[in-house]
Protein backbone atom coordinates (compact mmCIF):
# COMPACT_ATOMS: atom_id res chain seq x y z
CA UNK A 1 0.00 0.00 0.00
CA UNK A 2 1.32 3.00 -1.28
CA UNK A 3 -0.69 5.04 1.51
CA UNK A 4 -2.99 4.97 4.56
CA UNK A 5 -6.52 6.56 5.06
CA UNK A 6 -5.68 7.56 8.45
CA UNK A 7 -6.25 11.42 9.10
CA UNK A 8 -9.02 11.59 6.10
CA UNK A 9 -12.29 11.13 8.25
CA UNK A 10 -15.73 11.34 6.75
CA UNK A 11 -18.53 13.29 8.88
CA UNK A 12 -21.10 12.35 6.90
CA UNK A 13 -22.96 8.96 5.43
CA UNK A 14 -22.73 10.31 1.79
CA UNK A 15 -18.69 10.99 2.01
CA UNK A 16 -18.15 7.53 3.31
CA UNK A 17 -19.98 5.90 0.52
CA UNK A 18 -18.35 7.88 -2.22
CA UNK A 19 -17.02 5.58 -5.31
CA UNK A 20 -13.38 7.16 -4.80
CA UNK A 21 -13.70 8.50 -0.61
CA UNK A 22 -9.49 8.83 -0.41
CA UNK A 23 -7.96 12.14 -1.64
CA UNK A 24 -5.18 10.26 -3.37
CA UNK A 25 -7.54 8.04 -5.14
CA UNK A 26 -9.58 11.44 -6.78
CA UNK A 27 -6.51 12.93 -7.66
CA UNK A 28 -4.59 9.71 -9.58
CA UNK A 29 -8.00 8.72 -11.07
CA UNK A 30 -7.74 12.22 -12.70
CA UNK A 31 -4.31 12.24 -13.73
CA UNK A 32 -4.89 8.94 -14.96
CA UNK A 33 -7.71 10.24 -17.72
CA UNK A 34 -6.09 13.71 -18.30
CA UNK A 35 -3.30 11.24 -20.07
CA UNK A 36 -5.22 8.96 -21.39
CA UNK A 37 -7.18 11.91 -22.81
CA UNK A 38 -5.40 14.61 -23.50
CA UNK A 39 -1.47 12.89 -23.62
CA UNK A 40 -1.76 10.34 -25.55
CA UNK A 41 -3.97 11.51 -28.53
CA UNK A 42 -1.41 15.04 -28.67
CA UNK A 43 1.92 12.90 -28.19
CA UNK A 44 1.02 9.84 -30.60
CA UNK A 45 1.63 9.81 -34.63
CA UNK A 46 -0.87 8.61 -36.61
CA UNK A 47 0.76 5.08 -37.08
CA UNK A 48 0.50 4.48 -33.83
CA UNK A 49 -3.22 5.45 -33.43
CA UNK A 50 -4.39 3.59 -36.58
CA UNK A 51 -2.15 0.41 -36.45
CA UNK A 52 -1.83 -0.28 -32.79
CA UNK A 53 -3.66 1.75 -30.63
CA UNK A 54 -7.54 1.38 -31.91
CA UNK A 55 -7.29 -1.95 -32.89
CA UNK A 56 -6.30 -2.97 -29.54
CA UNK A 57 -9.19 -1.14 -27.73
CA UNK A 58 -11.80 -2.64 -30.76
Amino acid sequence: MLYRENGQFKTSYAADSQILPIRQDRIGMVLLLAIAFVVVPLLSSEYLLRAVLIPFLI
